[in-house]
């Protein structure tokens, strides 16, 4: 639910005044809006497939089949107080590192701290519109762009390929003692004990000690930077699993799953 508190720069009211949209005419059948077009010399094939209006929801606006209303870009997109500090605290560790190394998630856990990400609310109402849940692409009027695994692996350091299949965890009892640890969370009410500050303020503790400190440590990484939900300020249990695997070494194509993540967020916009 859209809060009323956030900061202005993560407000959109302007979505319908400053963009230009107009009621326009009905949108054309698919079957329809095919071209035949030849450039130069060459033809292309005899129909051209179109993607469908419908599944754009700039067209669906302009169209009046349902309307503009303001967008709220609420996910924090400052770093969360306390987590810079947790990474400069365990890498130096050498175990940890050497885990981290084996797992190839180091390069990216260092990174996460530098994290320091503005919004561009305007910019980012503009493409979020134009966002074709048939195509997974952004439609503009000299074409379509989206983003693709080896833009996830150039920005974020994230693996493109694993050694171990994130659908098929099978975990060991001692890591289904820990996995007992993560899911109880911090010593707070129940609705909070998952949440990202008290999260880090429990298990980043430096007097704090136990056999599940990592997988707490890398299970913080995943819901806050990689598999995180933009409407919500705590980690999800469905990191914890994959969070085990890494901390014993595993190696998880953890690109290929924040793409599609991203993918299914955009398309419920």
């Amino acid at each position: 639910m859209a809060s009323t508190n956030l900061p202005p720069i993560m407000m959109d009211h302007l979505y319908s005044m400053d963009d230009g949209l107009k009621a326009g005419g009905p949108l054309l059948p698919l079957e329809e809006a095919c071209e035949n077009p030849v450039v130069g010399d060459e033809p292309l094939p005899e129909t051209v497939p179109v993607i469908d209006p419908t599944s754009v929801s700039r067209c669906c606006i302009e169209k009046c089949l349902f309307p503009a209303f303001s967008l709220f870009f609420q996910y924090l997109c400052s770093i969360s107080k306390g987590w810079s500090e947790w990474v400069d605290r365990k890498l130096p560790d050498p175990s940890t590192c050497t885990i981290l190394r084996w797992a190839q998630v180091l390069d990216a856990i260092f990174l996460s701290k530098l994290w320091d990400i503005h919004v561009e609310a305007k910019m980012l109402r503009h493409v979020v519109r134009r966002w074709s849940t048939a195509t997974h692409t952004f439609i503009c009027s000299w074409g379509e762009f989206t983003p693709t695994l080896e833009d996830v692996a150039n920005i974020t350091r994230l693996l493109i390929c694993g050694d171990r299949s994130p659908f098929d965890i099978a975990l060991t009892p001692a890591e289904i003692d820990t996995l007992v640890v993560l899911r109880k969370g911090t010593h707070t009410s129940p609705s909070t004990s998952l949440c990202f500050n008290n999260w880090i303020q429990y298990f980043g503790d430096a007097n704090r000690r136990g056999p599940w400190l990592l997988a707490a440590f890398i299970s913080l990484w995943l819901g806050r930077f990689v598999l995180c939900d933009f409407s919500q300020d705590c980690l999800h249990e469905r990191v914890f699993p994959l969070a085990l695997a890494i901390a014993c070494g595993d190696s998880i194509s953890l690109a290929s799953m924040f793409l599609g993540h991203l993918y299914r967020l955009l398309d419920q916009c």
